[in-house]
């Protein structure tokens, strides 16, 4: 599948452009790891500085607050609450779908 655009790279270039400041939301990271400590915190920061940008803030991922692990344990409780959503919207086969 072709990635979704623009990339974190062109958006940086393009907020250099302009002069505004970055805030980077990293929505598909449930925790912190090498990519957001690295390339988000360290490469993508410099990069940001580079090109003039005025700030650059990454927020923290959602990682145990408290309105995610009690967001999944719903989840786990009523696995019935995706339903119609996600995947399944999407057209994709959600794994409990069809099962008893």
């Amino acid at each position: 599948m072709k990635w979704i655009g623009p990339s974190t790279e062109d958006a940086l270039e393009r907020a250099g452009e302009d002069k505004v400041p970055v805030v980077v939301v990293p929505i598909a990271f449930v925790s912190e790891h090498s990519e957001t400590l690295v390339e988000l915190d360290i490469e993508y920061r410099h990069r940001a500085a580079e090109l003039g940008i005025p700030a650059y803030v990454r927020v923290p991922a959602l990682g145990h607050h408290p309105a995610f692990i009690a967001g999944l344990a719903r989840l786990v409780r009523d696995p019935g609450a995706l339903r119609g959503r996600g995947c399944a919207a999407a057209g994709r086969r959600c794994p409990y779908e069809g099962e008893a």
